[in-house]
């Protein structure tokens, strides 16, 4: 049952169909008839064995910190999906346009489904933000700053709902807040929540109590524009390190001097006070 809960999220259109659109160009190659007739030869060339090999370099390099198989998938499809471009051109300029097309075609009828599962958020009102924060430096916090009128908050708030389920732990927590209500809370972290706002939503993370990353990432002058999807989520955040760095620290609490779960650090801690 728990590898069928880790593999039931990519057991839908989307992913099935990005799995064949990747690998069409090698199931083309052995299926017989078809590819005599599509291609000049059914087996594959001496270089595209090599380009297989460098494939599989990239994505062991690629995927060696995701933390799910959701992850895994889209990101081996992405570069699998390169390379069979690639070999579609070799044979033809008009086999890589269809090929393009049908990558298109698939990204707008089947795309990446809407999260609707659990999430782990803990909705913040006013100064608890900040006290909270304070109140444990040893819990990274991801927070949204957002607004209910904005389409962008609307729409990032189901990828937010699904990473904060994901890479829960214990000290590792997603938060939100609505900064229409709480303008002071806006004002301290520098958020512009005006009509005209390019700044939300912002997703800041919190280490040790201080802001350690922004997105969107304002300037004096200008706010640079953010893509909030779940993949530039986590590649900007780096939120696949920070996990399993939130991870490893867990662990040592928890093994701790004396088998108490604290570490010679929070033992220290404790006699000083």
């Amino acid at each position: 049952m728990p590898m069928f809960n880790d593999i039931r999220p990519v057991l839908n259109a989307h992913y099935i169909s990005d799995i064949l659109l990747a690998a069409l160009y090698f199931i083309l190659k052995h299926i017989p008839g078809v590819c005599s007739q599509v291609f000049e030869s059914c087996r594959l060339e001496l270089r595209e064995y090599e380009w297989l090999t460098f494939l599989a370099c990239v994505v062991v390099l690629k995927n060696r910190r995701q933390a799910t198989i959701a992850q895994y998938v889209s990101t081996t499809c992405l570069f699998t999906k390169v390379l069979s471009l690639i070999c579609f051109l070799n044979y033809s300029a008009t086999y890589g346009l269809l090929y393009i097309l049908l990558c298109l075609g698939q990204t707008m009828f089947l795309p990446k489904p809407i999260y609707k599962g659990p999430e782990s958020i803990v909705y913040f009102r006013g100064p608890n933000l900040y006290e909270e924060i304070e109140r444990d430096k040893r819990v990274t916090w991801m927070i949204t700053f957002y607004v209910a009128w904005s389409p962008k908050c609307v729409n990032f708030a189901p990828v937010f709902s699904e990473l904060s389920n994901e890479y829960k732990l214990e000290n590792l927590k997603f938060g939100k807040i609505d900064v229409s209500r709480y303008p002071a809370v806006a004002e301290k972290y520098n958020i512009n929540i005006g009509a005209l706002s390019r700044q939300l939503p912002t997703v800041i993370l919190f280490q040790n109590g201080e802001e350690k990353e922004r997105r969107p990432t304002p300037t004096k002058h200008i706010t640079f524009k953010f893509d909030f999807t779940k993949e530039n989520t986590i590649k900007e955040f780096g939120l696949n390190d920070v996990y399993y760095q939130c991870k490893k620290h867990l662990a040592l609490r928890k093994k701790g001097a004396g088998g108490d779960g604290d570490t010679p650090d929070d033992k220290e801690a404790k006699k000083e006070k």
